[in-house]
């Protein structure tokens, strides 16, 4: 299967099993008639190897010498070991090390803020992005680690107006757009 099977195939996963039609609010506080579960997806097998294989693909096209993966908890945690295992399975002559960040320091053990290990470059990624805050959070938590090679993915991209990643200049990148899906949320949308 090439690339742009895998690729077309997560599409279909996303389409049967990764969209929910429903009121519900956003991380963001943003009220949605829809909401894209690819937590539920990255946590099955097959939608797990296709996430983690399409990732690293489009992250080491981005930064061929990426040393680590990770964002924050708990949106990047499947998602970046997922990453992390298609690296080992695909052999790679650099090894891909994972890591999250917490959403507070921890108080108690080690007392971190990033578990694993995180070192530049370093690529964030997280399921959705929306307002791109979690993303934002977790990039702030590694410069202020010292990491500054710092490269943003997510699955898909909610092309919200007010995403603050696009405000503050921070360039990222998506395996799908809601733009390739709303007119199959559309259709749902109009059954409902």
């Amino acid at each position: 299967m090439t690339i742009e099977d895998k690729h077309e195939r997560l599409k279909e996963i996303i389409k049967e099993r990764g969209i929910v039609i429903k009121d519900v609010t956003l991380s963001s506080n943003r009220k949605s008639k829809f909401y894209y579960d690819v937590k539920s997806i990255v946590n099955e097998p097959e939608g797990a190897a296709l996430i983690g294989e399409l990732m690293l693909a489009q992250i080491l096209k981005v930064e061929p010498k990426i040393m680590s993966v990770g964002g924050l908890e708990s949106g990047a945690i499947a998602i970046s070991t997922a990453i992390v295992c298609s690296c080992y399975h695909s052999r790679l002559p650099n090894t891909i090390s994972g890591f999250f960040v917490r959403k507070g320091i921890k108080t108690y053990g080690l007392e971190k803020m990033i578990e694993g290990i995180a070192k530049d470059p370093v690529a964030v990624v997280d399921d959705v992005v929306t307002t791109g805050k979690s993303v934002l959070d977790a990039v702030t938590a590694l410069r202020n680690h010292g990491l500054s090679n710092i490269h943003i993915f997510s699955v898909i991209d909610r092309e919200a107006e007010e995403n603050l990643l696009e405000r503050n200049n921070l360039q990222y990148h998506s395996l799908f757009r809601h733009s390739d899906f709303s007119a199959h949320i559309g259709s749902k949308l109009d059954e409902s």
